[in-house]
């Protein structure tokens, strides 16, 4: 245990380590990697201005470095670090950002501490009545290893070098799984409204939705059960705030247009010779670079709505079909998370941040399945390699210009998963 306290209390100076090294970047070097006129944080900076001056250009590709992305509403949370100026925007935002590193490892710990409630035929081996326990407690060791992992691995890095926004998305969407887990009409409302906050700003979060629907087939009475109250009440708070949204694109259709396009086009890449480069790990990015070199024209579009239907399908159905129903919901954001990651165009490192907590509970509730180790060796290679692949891929795209590592890493993740549904 005291070598496990030692590798935190590391972590926890790596991650500051990580945040200092982003703010010394941003305010001494102009390095082209990043500086104040290069990074992602520049876009959620004039997006918050934007939607409070000139709405029309909220989707603007000429206003940005970098396209935004996300949903009209999503522009307003980024407001208040607008109006603090640049400098102090970014420094504010950047503190703000491992003070929900913090939160996320707490909200960790509420949901494993949740799990006996949640299924009393299968204890776990920790013993986490308080915060303070998974520092203290040996049979804890595990626990807090885990938040090291958390802290240290390397997309933590590339989240604070670029002022990327993914704890933000992380916090929201574990946020709205912890209110899930306690039931009630009122936190199942407010889990919604958490889930939508994320949506807002990762609009492909969309696909966690399916795997939120209470519907299962019980094996006992041979038929479907479907609780449709509590269905939606949950996704009541998520189309609310989708639903403003979609206002928005109603009011100017030049919104939607280039909503739709900044996102659903696949075209931001940088341009080398007769191929558009782009270090995305997902298997649509792959394949699309594939189909340039052969000359194959296939609409980008119609390329992620195939993938997302063969990935979406064959898990779902399995899912669907399972006994477990104490941990679907924790697993069903671990599903839903992985697929986005393998469709989506623009998939990287820093976007594992998303992901990592819910594979950080999955193997820590789940150490009797039979490919554990699978999941463990994933989740470690995830936090390491895929950050130095992304590195190696800008040195080698001239003869290879394809970025496996992460695909690879998510595929047997996702396989993983089929198997263990398979065999609930």
């Amino acid at each position: 245990m005291r070598k496990t306290k030692l590798f935190f209390i590391f972590a926890f100076f790596v991650n500051l380590l990580y945040l200092f090294t982003s703010l010394f970047f941003f305010f001494f070097l102009d390095n082209p990697l990043m500086n104040k006129n290069n990074n992602d944080f520049l876009t959620y900076y004039k997006a918050g201005r934007i939607i409070i001056t000139d709405i029309s250009n909220l989707y603007d590709i000429s206003q940005y470095l970098f396209p935004f992305r996300y949903f009209p509403l999503s522009a307003y949370i980024f407001t208040p670090f607008s109006m603090l100026g640049l400098e102090l925007g970014y420094i504010i935002f950047q503190i703000f950002s491992f003070i929900l590193n913090i939160a996320i490892i707490y909200l960790i710990y509420k949901i494993i501490q949740s799990y006996p409630r949640l299924n009393n035929d299968n204890k776990l081996p920790y013993d986490l009545r308080e915060f303070r326990d998974a520092f203290n407690k040996p049979e804890n060791e595990s626990v807090l290893y885990h938040f090291s992992v958390l802290l240290i691995m390397l997309p933590q890095f590339m989240n604070y070098f670029l002022g990327q926004i993914n704890t933000l998305v992380s916090f929201f969407i574990l946020y709205s799984v912890f209110c899930f887990l306690k039931n009630g009409n009122k936190n199942n409302f407010f889990g919604g409204l958490m889930l939508g906050l994320g949506i807002l700003i990762k609009p492909t979060l969309l696909l966690l939705i399916p795997f939120l629907i209470p519907l299962y087939y019980s094996k006992d009475t041979k038929e479907f059960v479907f609780h449709f109250k509590i269905a939606f009440i949950r996704l009541f708070g998520t189309i609310i705030l989708l639903f403003i949204s979609s206002i928005y694109f109603l009011i100017s259709p030049k919104l939607l247009e280039g909503f739709m396009d900044v996102n659903f086009t696949g075209k931001y890449a940088t341009t080398i010779g007769t191929l558009d480069i782009n270090a995305s790990f997902s298997l649509t990015r792959n394949l699309i670079t594939l189909f340039q070199l052969t000359e194959l024209n296939i609409s980008n579009f119609f390329l992620f709505i195939i993938i997302i239907f063969l990935f979406l399908v064959p898990i779902l159905y399995y899912f669907i079909l399972s006994s477990n129903q104490t941990n679907r919901l924790i697993d069903g954001y671990l599903i839903g998370i992985s697929i986005t990651l393998i469709v989506y165009f623009d998939s990287w490192p820093h976007h594992l941040i998303v992901l990592t907590p819910f594979l950080v509970i999955f193997t820590l509730i789940n150490k009797n399945f039979k490919f554990y180790n699978i999941i463990r060796f994933v989740h470690h290679f995830l936090a390491i390699l895929v950050v130095i692949s992304w590195g190696i891929f800008y040195l080698t795209y001239e003869f290879f210009p394809f970025n496996l590592c992460g695909l690879i890493l998510l595929l047997l993740l996702y396989f993983s998963l089929i198997i263990f549904y398979k065999q609930q």
